[in-house]
């Protein structure tokens, strides 16, 4: 049985953006390319 539910709409709990941005320019680097 389901006691809670826990939902984080981005930036309510836990502020993603910038993990996103970090993984996204690792990404680009490697294919040789830029994320700015």
């Amino acid at each position: 049985m389901i006691k809670g539910f826990l939902f984080d709409l981005d930036g309510v709990i836990v502020d993603t953006a910038v993990f996103h941005f970090h993984a996204w320019r690792k990404v680009a680097q490697k294919l040789g390319g830029d994320f700015t």
